[in-house]
């Protein structure tokens, strides 16, 4: 490989190198939906909050029965508060709500006069006032961006923020990195735990009313995840506690830190001989997706699948959900349990074939009979489409699903997951597109345009109503139209839709938005957007890539093959810029470029300065897989 000695990148890269030396590299992210509120100006809005805990939901009427365990604002009530919360197209129960709405389950409920919002934990819903009842109002998809986390956590934030304190809640992750929110709520992942991103935020009564302001304050953003490595020690005294309850929680607690809490490794082996079941089932739950495999937790969950039990299926299900990788072996013996004869109990394991998505393809057709099932199409086709292309060809279902006479929710359900599938059988998907666009509101063209970045080439006939939305955002529309024809490079591409590239995406705010965008494609996209890659890849061998921003480079995760091959015999050359720029470029792949860690770990070893030894510390880092 030749010509990585460029003046341009020698500039960037010695920014590169500072960060290294100091910090850490720091992005900036811009928001999904920019006006979302955070949870001081819901609070602050709300005449009434108060926890309530459901009483049971009606199958018939669609009436949740709520009472009032708890008053944080405003004067307390015993009578019952009823809830319609059906769809008014099709009587159609959002499935996280019916997920969540069984006999006990709790929530906080924000009151006005008129409208309602109820956060159940890792879920919202509005509710307004009409003629006397409380019917479901419009999808809230902003909301986990306010708060995502448990119920308690909420309450107990919510009352310390009244009383003029600080809380330490968790949000969907906003503004700490390039991955987008706005992808996992276009693609309905708000009830899949173990694959959104989430944050931790120091909430007060003083904090901004929008995301936008606070997203990446550092006086308000602590950390991604839900715990923090510094909670390591309380956590592991937790897995020794004496209330089983407490046990199964900090095991949970640990589980979303991965690699991080390999000192945990211990502890949860012991708890796999806990005299609780449901203790050792989370136990080999984290274990497996901490350390990534373990034969005795394989088999701890393999009998807890097999369970005459249905509590302990469904908890088992969701378990091996969140184990990750290290549930591979796992895999196929969730076909029986999507066929369990506890509605519940199959929801639960669609969860989990959705959480685990393209490693679960080996049962991808034993979720095709679901989407005809009235209780789980929507969240069948949700799984379809987070195996994605390895769930081709579209099976006919889910084409079956954009029927006219089906509700709005089932037909975008199945848009979505067409559109995370991919190849010659999505048209249908597009045809729907064409038609209901214009009609849509602001969330979902945001969604849609989306939607219509996934389907790539097939889409082309669309491109006319995507550019001609009524988005704010500038670049979404530019975007759409590049992922779609997916021909150049992003950075290349001039004048082509709403907002143009002018004079480039390197740096300034346009930039950030450019970069978070994109970045975020490359992502969702990955080896789709291969040809794309292998034109840059080309571009870097004969030194014609002065032009990339730095965050272009990520784009070569989309063919990590071709990509590590050269880039890690780039690392063994006699030209210090050249083994320099191949480092950073394999640390801009992240996970994708996992497979150069011994060259790069061979490379620190041989490294002749100090800046250059942490250059290539870093980009391993930046590959290791959590």
């Amino acid at each position: 490989m030749t010509c990585f000695n460029n003046l341009n990148f020698r500039r960037r890269l010695s920014l590169v190198a500072l960060a290294c030396l100091c910090l850490g590299i720091v992005g900036q992210l811009h928001a999904y939906i920019d006006l979302a509120p955070t949870i001081s100006k819901i609070i602050s809005d709300a005449q009434k909050i108060s926890v309530v805990e459901v009483v049971g939901l009606n199958e018939s009427t669609h009436v949740l029965t709520l009472k009032e365990v708890r008053t944080l604002k405003g004067t307390g009530t015993q009578a019952p508060t009823l809830h319609n919360v059906a769809s008014s197209d099709g009587n159609i129960v959002p499935p996280a709500v019916v997920q969540w709405a069984e006999a006990g389950a709790r929530g906080v409920l924000f009151s006005t006069r008129t409208t309602t919002l109820l956060c159940f934990g890792e879920g919202w819903y509005q509710a307004k006032s009409s003629g006397g009842e409380w019917k479901l109002g419009v999808d809230r998809s902003d909301l986990p961006l306010a708060y995502y986390g448990s119920v308690s956590r909420l309450a107990d934030g919510i009352a310390k923020m009244l009383a003029g304190g600080d809380a330490i809640l968790t949000t969907v992750q906003h503004g700490a990195d390039d991955t987008a929110a706005s992808f996992d709520l276009a693609f309905n992942r708000m009830n899949l735990p173990s694959v959104i991103r989430v944050q931790r935020i120091r909430a007060n009564m003083t904090m901004p009313g929008t995301v936008m302001a606070m997203a990446t304050n550092p006086a308000y953003v602590i950390g991604l995840g839900p715990v923090g490595e510094e909670e390591l020690p309380a956590l592991l005294q937790r897995l020794s506690s004496p209330d089983a309850s407490v046990r199964a929680e900090a095991a949970a607690d640990l589980q979303p830190l991965g690699r991080k809490a390999k000192s945990a490794e211990a502890g949860l082996i012991k708890l796999l001989s806990d005299p609780a079941e449901r203790v050792r089932i989370a136990a080999a739950s984290a274990l497996l997706r901490i350390t990534g495999s373990n034969s005795e937790a394989v088999n701890v969950l393999s009998r807890g699948l097999a369970s005459t039990d249905v509590a302990i299926r469904r908890a088992t299900a969701d378990a091996v959900g969140r184990a990750g990788a290290g549930a591979a072996p796992l895999i196929s013996s969730l076909t029986p349990v999507l066929k369990d004869q506890n509605l519940q109990t199959r929801r639960a394991a669609v969860r989990a074939v959705a959480t685990l998505g393209p490693a679960a393809s080996g049962v991808a057709s034993a979720l095709v009979p679901l989407l005809t099932d009235a209780g789980l199409k929507i969240e069948a086709a949700d799984a379809l489409g987070r195996i994605g292309p390895a769930a081709r060809p579209v099976p006919a279902p889910l084409v079956g699903m954009l029927a006219d006479d089906q509700p709005m929710a089932v037909r975008l359900a199945a848009v979505r997951a067409i559109a995370q599938i991919g190849g010659p059988e999505a048209r249908p998907a597009v045809d729907f597109i064409i038609k209901t666009l214009p009609s849509m509101d602001e969330i979902g063209e945001y969604n849609t345009e989306i939607y219509l970045s996934m389907l790539g080439p097939i889409a082309t006939a669309a491109i006319p109503v995507s550019q001609n939305t009524k988005l704010a955002n500038p670049v979404l529309p530019t975007a759409t139209l590049w992922a779609i024809k997916a021909d150049s490079l992003p950075w290349q591409m001039q004048g082509g839709g709403r907002g143009g590239f002018g004079g480039g995406m390197g740096g300034g705010m346009g930039g950030d938005l450019f970069s978070t965008m994109y970045s975020a494609y490359f992502r969702e996209l990955g080896e789709r957007l291969r040809p794309v890659a292998l034109i840059l890849l080309k571009q870097m061998q004969e030194g014609a890539d002065q032009n990339t921003p730095d965050w272009g480079y990520k784009l070569l995760a989309c063919a990590p093959e071709e990509s590590i091959a050269q880039l890690t015999a780039a690392l063994t050359s006699d030209n210090l810029a050249t083994r320099e720029k191949a480092a950073v470029v394999l640390g801009y792949m992240g996970a994708a470029a996992a497979p150069a860690q011994a060259k790069l770990r061979a490379a620190i070893d041989k490294a002749p300065t100090e800046r250059e030894k942490r250059l290539v510390e870093w980009a391993l880092n930046e590959t290791v897989v959590d």
